[in-house]
């Protein structure tokens, strides 16, 4: 029984080669091989042998408020005819993963790219291609977009609809969401079966404006506010969580926070259920907070309430979306704990309490005020400085595809790749754990 029950803990407290590509296009012609543009830069030092793409992967917001996927592109790829791999194909090479969890992919290629037979065998369901270069209809008479569509992928086009196209990116640019949303109208009215994807938001205020509007999907800066908000008072909710989470930091015996929790009934309630639910894999019924937290420990107990901390902090229209970014930032700053010789549980803390301003739309120091966390944490949170700090910014310049900031912070846990590796983890786990959570505590 306990072996089961620590697995689930474990889990929520932590837890390739190029193949041979044919550079022939579906229809049999030659295939470009000209590095796709997708990323936005070009490749570095103009070599002609394969790279493994460095992928910008920027998350994805859907109308319903949670994470729909990632706004994905390459920074770096470049390829090598001997090998047979085109650039396109390396990018949709580390999106595989991506389709089969169920979350959308939006990546841009130009039409020449979406017809080599190398990209063709890469596509899976959940692949959404904007195509770049779109000047016609996109025609299911041509062989590439049946080819497309077969395998599942959807196609689209950029700014302008087109006839074909099931969805139009419009790029917020340096236009005004309003001007954006002005936009979004009109090609609603010149093309009303069109999904709209709205990309480039600068702050969060802007991605629910705009998925409160027209758009299906929204990307940008979901961890920036636009206006200055009022400070506002915590609820007693959370007041009351803050209390429990200081005590369950320094009180060695969980029992005596029995009768406070018992006063919570809601609170009480979802304990309960958390404690029964198949999560656990338990073989006998929990009927009382006692058990639940002599079973649960210290430990887990103070992760069970900073994550019901934060699942009680969202109002806002994107709020699930917000709690799985969060327990990402929580779960990659655990990973990275031994890089820079800090307690992996106070670092999952940090990371998951770091979206909370955005959250309630309160500042920080008022949030953090009742809890009684580390000076490292409070510096991390508070005034953007200490190695905690720069892991949290890691994590950030990962989430919005900023390569080579990500890069320099990387350094001394490890350099990129091993930071990339870590944040690829953490999405998954989060994601798991997010559905899962969502489950047992709605």
């Amino acid at each position: 029984m306990w072996r089961d029950m620590t697995s689930w803990f474990n889990k929520l407290l932590k837890t390739g080669s190029s193949d041979a590509a044919d550079l022939k296009t579906s229809d049999g012609s030659a295939g470009s091989q000209a590095p796709s543009n997708a990323g936005g830069s070009e490749p570095e030092g103009g070599s002609d042998h394969v790279v493994e793409a460095s992928l910008q992967r920027r998350p994805l917001l859907h109308r319903n408020g949670q994470l729909a996927g990632f706004e994905v592109a390459a920074v770096t790829a470049t390829a090598d005819p001997a090998e047979g791999a085109s650039p396109a194909a390396v990018l949709l090479r580390g999106m595989t993963s991506n389709a089969v969890n169920g979350r959308v992919a939006l990546i841009t290629l130009t039409e020449k790219e979406l017809r080599l037979q190398a990209v063709i065998d890469r596509i899976r369901p959940g692949m959404m291609f904007t195509v770049a270069d779109a000047a016609a209809p996109l025609s299911t008479q041509l062989p590439w977009v049946q080819d497309v569509r077969s395998r599942g992928g959807v196609l689209g086009t950029l700014a302008v609809p087109r006839a074909g196209a099931s969805f139009v990116v419009l790029d917020a640019g340096n236009v005004t969401i309003s001007t954006l949303l002005s936009r979004a109208q009109a090609c609603r009215a010149a093309a009303p079966g069109c999904q709209l994807v709205a990309t480039g938001l600068r702050t969060i205020d802007d991605l629910e404006a705009a998925l409160c509007g027209p758009f299906e999907m929204a990307a940008g800066l979901f961890d920036r506010v636009g206006e200055r908000r009022e400070s506002g008072t915590l609820s007693p909710n959370v007041t009351s969580l803050c209390r429990l989470l200081n005590r369950a930091m320094t009180e060695p015996d969980t029992r005596g926070l029995g009768q406070d929790i018992r006063g919570d009934i809601d609170l009480s309630y979802r304990i309960l259920r958390h404690a029964n639910s198949p999560l656990l894999g338990l073989r006998r019924n929990v009927d009382s907070i006692e058990q639940a937290l002599q079973l649960l420990g210290r430990q887990a107990l103070f992760r069970l309430l900073t994550v019901l901390l934060v699942t009680r902090s969202g109002s806002r229209p994107t709020a699930v979306a917000l709690h799985e970014l969060a327990l990402t930032r929580a779960h990659f700053m655990e990973e990275l704990a031994d890089q820079i010789w800090a307690p992996a549980a106070t670092l999952y803390t940090t990371g998951l309490l770091s979206l909370l301003d955005v959250m309630m739309q309160m500042p920080m120091e008022k949030i953090l005020a009742p809890i009684g966390l580390t000076q490292e944490a409070r510096n991390a949170l508070l005034y953007h400085s200490g190695p905690w700090h720069e892991l949290l910014e890691l994590a950030r310049c990962l989430e919005m595809g900023q390569i080579e900031q990500a890069r320099e912070l990387a350094q001394p846990t490890g350099g990129l790749p091993l930071a990339q590796e870590a944040m690829e983890r953490a999405r998954t786990s989060a994601a798991a754990i997010s559905a899962e959570l969502r489950g047992v505590w709605k």
